[in-house]
This record gives C-alpha cells, sequence and structure tokens, in this order.
C-alpha cells in the first residue's frame, strides 16, 4: 500500500470513531432520561453511565499497535537488523579418531601439619579447659596441646583423633 492509502484509512478510522462517540453519548443521555423517569437516585444513574461509557470507549481505543519502548528509543535499529546478512555459523565435527589427551595437573603435596585443638580435657579430673591456659584451675596440672588428627597406621589417611576405626580399612586406631 502507498502512504496515500495509509493515510486515507487512518483518517477514516479517526471519522468512524468520532462518529461512534457521538453516537454513543446520545444513546447514554437517552439512558438517563430513561432511567430518571423511572425514579433511581441520580448519582447512580451518572455512575452507570460512566461505566458503560468507559467500556464503550476503552473498547474502541484499545486495538492500537503499541510500539515497544525499545523501537521508540532506536527506530533505527529495526531497518540494520533485516538488512544485516545473517550470521553462519561454522560448526566443526572433530574426529573420532582424535584422542582426548589429558592435561597433567601439579603435583600436590598433602604433608602439611594441621592446628591444634582450641579445647582440651585434663587428664587427671576431666575437667575441660581452652588451650589459653597451660594449668587446670582444679588439679594444677599442667597441660599440654595435642592434635586434632591423627594418621592411620594401615593406609596412612588422617582422621580425627576421636574415631576409633579407620573408615578406609577399618582398622582399630590406638
Amino acid at each position: 500500500m502507498t502512504e496515500k492509502n495509509l493515510n486515507k484509512e487512518r483518517k477514516e478510522r479517526k471519522f468512524l470513531r468520532i462518529i461512534l462517540i457521538i453516537i454513543i453519548l446520545f444513546i447514554m443521555i437517552f439512558l438517563y432520561f430513561i432511567l430518571d423517569s423511572l425514579g433511581i437516585n441520580p448519582l447512580l444513574i451518572i455512575l452507570i453511565l460512566a461505566f458503560l461509557i468507559l467500556m464503550i470507549i476503552g473498547s474502541l481505543f484499545r486495538f492500537r499497535k503499541k510500539k515497544s519502548i525499545y523501537s521508540e528509543l532506536y527506530p533505527d535499529k529495526k531497518q540494520n537488523k533485516i538488512q544485516r546478512p545473517p550470521r553462519k555459523l561454522d560448526l566443526k565435527k572433530k574426529a573420532e579418531s582424535e584422542v582426548f589427551e589429558q592435561k597433567k595437573l601439579r603435583d600436590v603435596t598433602l604433608d602439611f601439619k594441621y592446628r591444634k585443638s582450641l579445647i582440651n580435657r585434663c587428664e587427671n579430673c576431666g575437667m575441660i579447659i581452652t588451650s589459653h591456659k597451660k594449668k587446670c584451675p582444679i588439679c594444677g596440672k599442667s597441660i599440654e596441646l595435642k592434635e586434632i588428627i591423627k594418621k592411620c597406621s594401615n593406609c596412612g589417611i588422617t582422621i580425627p583423633k576421636s574415631t576409633k576405626k579407620c573408615p578406609v580399612c577399618g582398622t582399630r586406631t590406638a
């Protein structure tokens, strides 16, 4: 369609809408007089007619073509998108004969010492004492700080000192 035809159609639509609005207003005035003659409260009549007007006029203007905010801000982007040639994706298939080579990771040594426990128990009286104290406040015996973790004698895995059996090999620890 040419621009002249589009402009004519738009003018015709506007003209039809204006005529429909005028007809609806006449119908609403006619309804007002009918409802007033029936003895209905004028405030209630106005509310009913306002609701009807909003429903009818809203349906006339609802079907507008809405533009997105992006297209209003950047109207030239849409044209550029259409004019650009489609991008070609280069997908390369790997040959089945290629063998996956595993990368070598750096060697890690696990020879490190664990921290000492923060809470100790006095061997003489059984009182729980923090690691900051050097002597038991009840019996006065000096306290040695013990390690939290020990190594299994059979498999060499480090385990908490409180465990009695190694979770890997099942041997009893002292």
